[in-house]
């Protein structure tokens, strides 16, 4: 029961996350490519390479996955809108937007889950005071 509200947790504040910061980045920067959705698909991958790994690394309980990554990250990372809005982009006939955002989503969010393995274990052979390879 306690890993259920954990993920309970963690998503509800991953979702709130996702909508503020989605909406601040989509004010910001007024464009028909969602970059809102694109600032949170690829910090979310990062998030999500580097808590991974680092969980392992550190050894920490699962609970901390739960909360972190299945809860939080989970919640915050929204391919499910990426796919809707370039599907939505393409149906309207902006075919260069829905590329961009197609290949920006795919290419950058896989790169920065990497980068943020390479972040941690980085951070935990500094934390350890040697060096990790992944």
């Amino acid at each position: 029961m306690q890993t259920w509200l954990l993920v309970f947790l963690g998503g509800g504040l991953g979702a709130l996350s996702r909508f503020a910061l989605s909406r601040a980045v989509s004010a910001r920067f007024l464009t028909s490519l969602p970059l809102g959705t694109l600032f949170v698909n690829v910090t979310g991958s990062f998030l999500m390479g580097f808590f991974f790994r680092f969980i392992d690394l550190a050894m920490l309980p699962s609970s901390y996955r739960a909360l972190i990554t299945v809860g939080f990250i989970g919640a915050y990372t929204t391919f499910s809108t990426y796919a809707l809005e370039t599907f939505q982009l393409f149906q309207r006939g902006e075919y260069a937007p829905a590329f961009w955002n197609f290949l920006l989503n795919n290419v950058l969010t896989i790169t920065a889950v990497f980068l943020g393995m390479l972040a941690a274990t980085y951070l935990f052979g500094v934390l350890k005071g040697g060096s990790h390879a992944l």
